[in-house]
């Protein structure tokens, strides 16, 4: 009886471990063929803006080496939300991703109380694609000329000043959070509905402070309506020369938007690393330069890269976002 019961167990183990191996000969396969039909890739945000643009720049190079359609599927809303809800309940085949900005992954969580996607849960990082480059401004009306003299006026006027942002919990938002609380300063925000409208609230004076990209602030600061303190995030020796990183004067208190794409949890790692090569090459060509046309700096790196920054910025952005006690529905 027991050599037969031995028996079974052998030939049970033997059944267990061919059909382990076809399954993985298969999804080799798979990969291999990978993609035979168009990719959708969703950009939670609306058609023209930074992200949209940067998801186009790299995904057409990428279906260049790949042989097949990367279509973006514009999807804004609820903070880039509903993006990131329909990717996380997309079958795991690599035929929809997300290209999406990094407060989608690392600041919602602690924003909304009812998120329809876990940024660690429910994705596959496949590749960090850029930085943005900033750059603090302040109104002329303040008479400041450096970040040392700006944080000397918030001090002797504590809770006087007005700083701009994108909207609540937005990365313009953020980013003055945490420089207020490394130069010990308190400043009061002033969310406005998106970046323009901000930028042209410090245009006005209607504020006194505001956190943007170069791009955006680099013609009101050519025309002398802003005046630049300092930069941030990695930006082309050419961006604002002679204007400081804010590192220079705040080790700790920069905080650099990314962008990054994505895929759903479960998707095969030989799909995630096709991608991540093809993603790669596009980061390599011409599309280096037309990205720092636009104040983004092509970043890269590994799939394990990007899941390093996501838990490493979900650390810093539950501290931020509960210290101010922001929460939106």
């Amino acid at each position: 009886m027991d050599s037969v019961k031995h028996g079974t167990s052998r030939l049970l183990l033997i059944a267990l471990t061919l059909g382990l191996l076809i399954g993985l000969h298969h999804t080799r396969l798979i990969a291999q063929e990978y993609p035979t039909k168009p990719v959708r890739v969703v950009v939670p945000n609306a058609a023209g803006s930074l992200n949209d643009t940067l998801a186009r720049l790299v995904f057409s190079k990428v279906s260049e080496a790949l042989g097949q359609q990367f279509i973006v599927d514009n999807r804004p809303g609820a903070g880039g939300s509903i993006g990131a809800e329909v990717v996380a309940k997309s079958p795991p085949d690599g035929y929809t991703l997300l290209v999406t900005a990094g407060s989608i992954m690392v600041v919602n969580p602690f924003l909304y109380s009812k998120l329809g996607y876990d940024p660690l849960r429910d994705f596959e990082p496949i590749s960090m694609l850029a930085k943005v480059s900033e750059v603090l401004l302040v109104n002329p009306s303040l008479g400041v000329k450096t970040v040392d003299d700006f944080v000397r006026l918030a001090k002797t006027r504590p809770g006087q000043i007005t700083y701009a942002s994108g909207g609540n919990g937005h990365p313009t938002h953020l980013m003055m959070e945490l420089f207020q609380r490394k130069a010990g300063i308190q400043l009061v925000h002033v969310p406005y509905k998106g970046t323009s409208p901000a930028m042209q609230a410090i245009v006005s004076g209607e504020v006194g402070a505001y956190n943007i990209g170069i791009g955006l602030a680099r013609p009101h600061i050519l025309s002398g309506k802003v005046l630049a303190l300092a930069k941030t995030g990695l930006p082309s020796k050419d961006a604002l020369p002679g204007v400081p990183a804010l590192t220079t004067f705040f080790a700790d208190a920069e905080y650099v938007p990314w962008q990054a794409a994505f895929a759903p949890k479960g998707t095969p790692k030989d799909i995630v690393a096709k991608l991540n090569t093809a993603i790669a090459k596009a980061l390599a060509s011409d599309v280096k330069m037309r990205m720092a046309a636009v104040d983004l700096t092509a970043i890269g790196g590994s799939p394990s890269d990007l899941d390093q920054t996501v838990r490493s910025d979900l650390a810093v952005n539950r501290e931020l976002v509960k210290g101010i006690g922001l929460k939106l529905d």
